[in-house]
Order: C-alpha cells, then structure tokens, then sequence
C-alpha cells in the first residue's frame, strides 16, 4: 500500500529525532525484568528526558532500539497474550500421557511396559517442551501503543513489584511532557511515527505485516488544519 503524496514527501524529509544521541546521555529510570519461566530479560531506560531504550534478550534472538516518547500513547493496555497452538499441543502430549500411563497400569506385562516406556517417556517430554513453548509465546504484558497507529511499542511484563509500577507511572507522565512539548502538528506528528515504525521493520524490531496494517489506518485519519 503507498502512502499518500504528502505523507512520502514529508517522510523523506523529516528528522529521526529518536536516533541514539552521540554525547554522553542522562539516565532517569531504568528497569530490568526477568521473565523467570523462560529466561527472557527485558531492560528499558529513560533517557534525556524524551527518549527509552528497550533491549530484549531471548533464548535465541536480541533486539535493541531507541524511542522518542513522544510518539507514544500515554496510556497503556494490559493485555495477555494466548499461544493457542502450544497450548493445544500442550494439551495433547499430556493427554497422550495419561492414556499410556493408565494403559501400562492395567497391563503388568514385561514386553508391553518394555515397548511403550520409552514412548510414554517422550511424550512427557514433549508435554514438558510444548508448555514451556506456551509460556514463553503468552505473556501478561503492559503495553504502550504508538499514538496514531496504535502499534505496541514498548512492552512490559505485568509489574508485580513496586519498581516496575513506578516505571510504568513515570514514563506516563514523560510521554505526556514530551509530545506536549514536541511544538510540531498532528500531521508532523504522524509523519514521524510512520518513519520510525518503518525505520524498526527494517532493524528487524518490528514485523513487517504489522506495519503495513498500520499504513492501512491511515486513509481514515482526518486532522484538523489551521
């Protein structure tokens, strides 16, 4: 889908004022959270007063990227991921568990319980690895959206401590301060939150069908002009 004239033309020439500062930056607030199923650890740091760096370290994968708060929407959305896939395989493994389990229970003989151990073996593991798989793709995450395009950005996991509520209820406020301070229009505004999403799809940040459903929500966007 191509943007409209406008939009490409300002795109091209507006500033990425979310790019990493050259000097040495200020830190505000900083979080480190840890999911503790799976391993993964998220750090986010307010820096500068108007921008956050998120850093997210899996398994077998790490991304960092920088934000100017304010193309953010102040407020967030809880939400809870469901890998529905793991949890159905989830399901199946265990059920196929239990249905070998209560078959070796009823029949005691050797050369039964010899060929189907080592099968019931691996569908406990299999149960064990499609739950992990289910808990590392569902997680209860705190979410701040971009502000036009309402592409999650910045992802939390649901703080369960005193630290991540205050980071949660800090960068709130700076999101505030910083797109109330930003002295440009909607229009700009829009402009600049198109180019990073684009910018992030090609860091590998962000999915490229999630962006192209973004650019979708444009056409429908009216400002007000003065």
């Amino acid at each position: 889908m191509l943007l409209p004239a406008g939009l490409v033309l300002s795109a091209m020439n507006a500033q990425t004022q979310d790019t990493a500062n050259t000097y040495k930056r200020t830190t505000q607030r900083a979080l480190f959270q840890k999911n503790q199923a799976t391993g993964e650890e998220r750090n986010f740091t307010i820096y500068d007063q108007r921008f956050v760096e998120v850093s997210l370290r899996r398994v077998l994968s790490e991304k960092k990227y920088n934000l100017n708060l304010s193309i953010l929407e102040p407020w967030p959305v809880q939400h809870r991921y469901f890998s529905w896939h793991w949890l159905l395989s989830t399901l199946y493994f265990f059920i196929a568990t239990m249905a070998y389990g209560a078959y070796l229970y009823f029949h005691h003989d050797t050369d039964v319980l010899s060929r189907l151990m080592p099968i019931m073996l691996i569908f406990v593991l299999l149960a064990l690895g499609s739950l992990v798989m289910f808990l590392y793709h569902s997680p209860h995450v705190i979410e701040f959206r971009s502000r036009y395009c309402g592409v999650p950005l910045v992802s939390l996991l649901y703080p369960h401590n005193d630290d991540s509520k205050a980071f949660v209820n800090d960068l709130k406020s700076r999101i505030v301060v910083a797109s109330q301070s930003a002295r440009i229009d909607k229009h700009q505004m829009l402009i600049n939150e198109i180019t990073r999403l684009e910018r992030l799809v090609k860091e590998n940040v962000l999915n490229e069908h999630i962006y192209e459903q973004a650019k979708k929500r444009i056409p429908n966007m009216k400002f007000n002009h003065h």
